[in-house]
């Protein structure tokens, strides 16, 4: 037998036995759907043969003709892989040198006729300390295993596993990244095939969470009416008029994905909100109710349990002497106007604005006898607000009138944008406004008040525009700009407010005021948004659109201020006040920072 002079290195038959071991290990780890053959007698004694034999390296002979499962490609390959086992040892130097030097000559003949194809299934490098796979696998095994290989490759995109450089690789023999992704995965140690690549697992798993919100976008589940079965109970504390087993029934039942039957929100509304001999408490539980079920299934058209007839009905309706009037007037208005904002949203989205509600129900161009209730009660309310005591009572009662007014604001916001044309409406709008402030407006509370809950820009600046003018003596014909606000700033007078007894500087004060919403309100205008709708402004960069006559001068805003301080002083026969004076000089400031000349 060869033996090794030293004990650094593992002699031949030292390594066959390593051989034997990986055989047993991957036996254990073969796949239960692989056909296991060849572990019978044969292949014992052939294991038993490879154990008493050192010089079998290089011999044929050695693998037993008697073995079911080899054919002769076979024996062929495991003596050339073998070979080329021995060659790697012998010419890296890390076994000591064979004591025969025919076998080391016969080893580098052979060497030098062998070739090793990289795609074998026997190719083993035995490089970094791995020990080669057994050549006794079953050529079934072998294809099995490649095709599961390729297979691997393809779905991984040779990203995964990466293999690393081994010892004893030179450096036109190292890989770069992307060709070590491509080696075969069978070349890298255990542990490397372990090795999960960052990369790989990051495409895969970003891949499957895509997929997974794709599915779940799909087919989003659309709510269902509750089934009458489920109401039966419902409907039975309906008849019975037991208002409260009605409202605990429905709180129970109300889910995401389902909502309630027209005829049950219609009951909820008319029945319980709107009656007058039903408790407080029990209006507000069918007003949360409500509101609850347009958040699981918004009304449209069809299911909407409200009618035009049925706010005109209540706001006629006013008498001051019931208890809560106006909390519940506040609740109705408040759930329509929800209902209303809810589609108007769906509908602007979705392209079909004219099937909306708001669009057959506050229609500049259709229902504009409508839009005039909405001002007509508007301003009601607004005076409304000034007949209340300071009382605790006086003071909850505005406090709901002010909610009230800021819900009539937004369906004038509504009626404005509803027909995609806000620039028409607003022209609309503002005259109407503006003829009622004059005529039922006279006190500065009211204006301010209406002025001050405007919700749109685009309205509050047309009315602004026409107050400001109706108050200035000399007229010009310049469109709204800069320089439109200098002219009224330099001559516009307004009239006293009967509640201003001896502080006349008071009406100077709200010219400062109206100029300085005039121009916040119409900094809107030069970024060139009021020309469309809300909707429309979504998504687009506002930018500054001056024209020529927003071009004004340093010279000219000062002459503006020094006419307005003339005049006030003239009129109330003194100087104004401090605070008046630092905001007319804030307003300078502002005005000076604009001018392009």
């Amino acid at each position: 037998m060869l033996k090794t002079t030293t004990k650094e290195h593992e002699t031949p038959q030292e390594y066959t036995n390593n051989l034997l071991q990986d055989q047993a290990t991957q036996d254990l780890q073969i796949p239960p759907d692989c056909p296991i053959v060849g572990h019978d007698d044969a292949n014992l004694k052939q294991h038993k043969t490879m154990e008493n034999k050192l010089d079998g390296f290089h011999s044929s002979d050695m693998i037993p003709s008697s073995t079911s499962y080899q054919d002769k490609t076979q024996k062929e390959a495991i003596c050339s892989n073998l070979e080329k086992l021995d060659l790697d040892n012998s010419d890296s130097g890390q076994r000591s040198p064979s004591n025969h030097p025919s076998s080391q000559s016969s080893q580098s003949s052979k060497a030098d006729s062998v070739s090793y194809p990289s795609s074998s299934p026997l190719n083993h490098t035995n490089r970094g300390g791995q020990s080669p796979r057994s050549p006794y696998m079953p050529s079934e095994k072998m294809h099995e295993w490649e095709l599961q290989s390729q297979t691997y490759e393809e779905d991984t995109g040779g990203d995964s596993p990466v293999s690393l450089p081994w010892q004893g690789e030179s450096d036109r023999e190292d890989m770069n990244e992307e060709s070590r992704c491509c080696t075969d995965f069978r070349e890298a140690s255990r542990e490397d095939r372990r090795h999960v690549c960052p990369i790989t697992l990051k495409k895969l798993m970003a891949g499957h969470h895509q997929v997974l919100i794709d599915k779940d976008n799909l087919n989003p589940k659309a709510p269902e009416v509750l089934c009458r079965q489920s109401l039966s109970l419902v409907y039975s504390t309906i008849e019975e008029n037991y208002p409260e087993g009605t409202l605990q029934l429905l709180s129970d039942l109300l889910q995401p994905g389902y909502y309630p039957p027209k005829d049950i929100t219609t009951h909820l509304l008319r029945g319980i909100l709107l009656d007058p001999h039903c408790p407080y408490h029990l209006s507000l539980q069918a007003y949360n109710l409500l509101m609850r079920t347009q958040r699981h299934h918004r009304a449209n058209r069809s299911s909407v349990p409200w009618d035009w007839e049925l706010l005109t009905s209540v706001m006629s309706n006013q008498d001051g002497k019931k208890e809560n009037q106006w909390d519940i007037i506040c609740l109705l208005l408040e759930y329509c106007v929800q209902t209303l904002e809810d589609d108007f949203t769906a509908r602007c989205s979705s392209s079909s604005l004219s099937h909306s509600i708001a669009k057959a129900t506050l229609s500049c161009d259709r229902q504009f006898s409508r839009v005039r209730d909405v001002i007509k009660w508007l301003f009601c309310v607004i005076m409304k607000t000034t007949e209340n005591d300071d009382s605790k009572e006086g003071i909850k009662i505005k406090d709901e009138q002010i909610r009230i007014v800021s819900v009539f604001q937004r369906m004038l916001s509504l009626a404005l944008e509803v027909d995609r044309s806000p620039a028409l409406n607003s022209a609309k709008l503002s005259d109407e406004l503006f003829h009622m402030v004059l005529s039922h407006m006279p006190l500065r509370a009211h204006r301010m008040l209406l002025l001050e809950s405007l919700q749109s820009k685009l309205l509050s600046c047309k009315l602004l525009e026409q107050l400001l003018d109706y108050a200035c003596p000399e007229k010009v014909s310049i469109p709204m700009s800069l320089n439109l606000l200098l002219h009224f700033l330099k001559n516009c007078t307004l009239a006293a407010d009967p509640t201003d007894g001896l502080e006349r500087w008071r009406k100077w004060e709200e010219l400062i005021h109206l100029l300085w919403m005039l121009l916040l309100s119409y900094s809107k205008a030069m970024k060139g948004c009021l020309t469309s709708s809300t909707f429309e402004q979504i998504g687009k960069e506002a930018t500054l659109v001056y024209k020529p006559d927003d071009m004004v001068s340093k010279s000219a805003v000062q002459e503006a201020v020094n006419a307005f301080l003339s005049r006030s002083q003239q009129d109330i026969g003194e100087a104004l006040p401090l605070h008046v004076e630092e905001s007319l000089t804030y307003l300078q400031d502002h005005l000076l920072d604009v001018c392009q000349c």
